[in-house]
């Protein structure tokens, strides 16, 4: 099964997200010609008003942030919904192997 795509905004930008299923989020920023990259378990939703903030941090240290973007809060909702999703989409691989 291929992984979820969207589509989604990012502070005024254009990104290409992709949510793998093996806990690696992908993130594609159009306009910055920027790459990211993420284990699902590394990611930190930050609540901030009408904005989410999406922290990368160095492995089990919350302090050490790799990369912060900024998303709408539906966007973050709809990102948090694909990974639960794909974990999910695991979860159940593993079961049936």
């Amino acid at each position: 099964m291929a992984p979820p795509h969207d589509y989604m905004t990012i502070v005024h930008r254009h990104a290409h997200l992709t949510v793998n299923p093996l806990g690696v989020l992908y993130i594609d920023i159009v306009e910055e010609h920027r790459k990211l990259k993420a284990n699902f378990e590394d990611l930190l939703f930050e609540s901030n008003g009408k904005t989410t903030g999406l922290v990368c941090i160095k492995h089990g240290k919350s302090k050490h942030k790799r990369w912060h973007v900024d998303l709408s809060s539906n966007d973050a909702k709809e990102l948090t919904t694909l990974i639960n999703s794909a974990r999910e989409e695991y979860e159940t691989l593993m079961r049936d192997l």
